[in-house]
């Protein structure tokens, strides 16, 4: 008998992750909370699936919202997207809006730097750790009565600067036409 039975050669190799998802949610929250408890960020979708190759997450009919430690807020939504498992890095695709909230409450509502920014394009990323919105792709950028075109853009909420790259087109204040 142990003649006959097979010789065993080492561990055997891992098996490689699958790159089919592993498992499918339905009108599913991702959350996530700092080491004192307070919400940082959620990711809700109609349908989640994981795919365990990539740990990531598709999500269809994606919102997000975020809010950091000193009040700023992000909100955004999309038809369709992917997310790491702790909504770190966050990636819009199909009408991608993403909206950063100043610090409530609002001491100049007369003021344009304390409007909301509004980003649109097709795909947007975004860092809520690092409260950073990107895209390499055109993009819409509008603060008030601001209103700015770019084919790519990289905007930091903690220090309010966006780099606007290609092709820029913008307009500021409102030009009523009679």
């Amino acid at each position: 008998l142990v003649q006959s039975a097979p010789k065993d050669h080492g561990a055997r190799p891992p098996a490689a992750a699958s790159s089919e998802p592993d498992y499918e949610l339905f009108q599913t929250r991702v959350a996530r909370v700092d080491a004192t408890g307070r919400l940082e960020a959620v990711v809700d979708g109609k349908v989640m699936r994981h795919y365990p190759d990539t740990d990531r997450l598709q999500i269809d009919q994606l919102v997000l919202s975020a809010r950091d430690a000193a009040g700023k807020a992000l909100h955004a939504s999309s038809a369709e997207g992917w997310a790491d498992m702790g909504a770190d890095l966050v990636t819009l695709q199909g009408g991608a809006h993403v909206t950063a909230y100043p610090i409530w409450p609002v001491t100049d509502e007369a003021d344009p730097n304390q409007s909301p920014v509004v980003f649109a394009g097709e795909v947007l990323n975004v860092n809520t750790r690092l409260r950073q919105v990107w895209s390499e792709r055109a993009v819409q950028l509008i603060q008030g009565t601001r209103r700015m075109d770019a084919q790519s853009m990289h905007y930091d909420d903690q220090t309010g600067i966006a780099d606007l790259g290609g092709r820029v087109h913008g307009r500021y204040g409102v030009v009523e036409a009679r």
